[in-house]
C-alpha cells in the first residue's frame, strides 16, 4: 500500500474505484447464490406454470450476468495489477491507456449492476405475489 502513495491523484482514484468494484463483484457472487437457491428451493414448486417460465428466464439472465461478471473481474484484476505496477514505476503503458481501460470498466460495472438490479426487481415482484397468495391460502 505504501507504493500506492506514489500514484498520481487520478491513478489513485482509479485504484480506489477498481478495489470498490472488486468488492461489489464479490458481493454479487453471494447474492446470485442466494437468489438461485431462493428460486430453486422455495419458489419453483410454489409458483404457477406462468411464473415458473418467468423464474426460469430470470435464472438464465442470472447465469448470463455471472458470465459477464467473470469477464469484468478478469479485466478488473488486470487493471489493478497495472496500477500497482505503475506505482512501482514498472509499467510502460501510458496514463491515457489506463484511463481508457478505467472508463470501459466503469461502463461495464454500471451496466452489470443495472441489469442485475432489474433481474432482482422482477424476482422480488414474483416472490411477493407468491407469498401473498400463500398467505391468502393459509388464512
Amino acid at each position: 500500500m505504501e507504493t500506492l502513495t506514489k500514484l498520481s491523484a487520478r491513478s489513485l482514484e482509479y485504484y480506489i474505484n477498481a478495489r470498490r468494484w472488486k468488492t461489489e463483484l464479490d458481493f454479487f457472487n453471494v447474492e446470485v447464490v442466494f437468489l438461485n437457491r431462493l428460486m430453486e428451493e422455495h419458489f419453483l414448486q410454489l409458483a404457477g406454470e406462468d411464473r415458473i417460465h418467468k423464474l426460469t428466464q430470470l435464472g438464465s439472465k442470472l447465469s448470463a450476468l455471472v458470465n459477464e461478471k467473470h469477464q469484468i473481474k478478469e479485466l478488473l484484476d488486470h487493471q489493478l495489477r497495472d496500477l500497482e505496477l505503475l506505482a512501482e514505476d514498472l509499467l510502460s503503458e501510458g496514463s491515457e491507456a489506463l484511463a481508457g481501460k478505467q472508463a470501459h470498466l466503469e461502463y461495464q460495472m454500471i451496466d452489470l449492476l443495472h441489469e442485475f438490479r432489474e433481474v432482482k426487481r422482477e424476482l422480488y415482484t414474483i416472490v411477493e405475489v407468491v407469498l401473498d397468495e400463500r398467505k391468502l391460502l393459509v388464512n
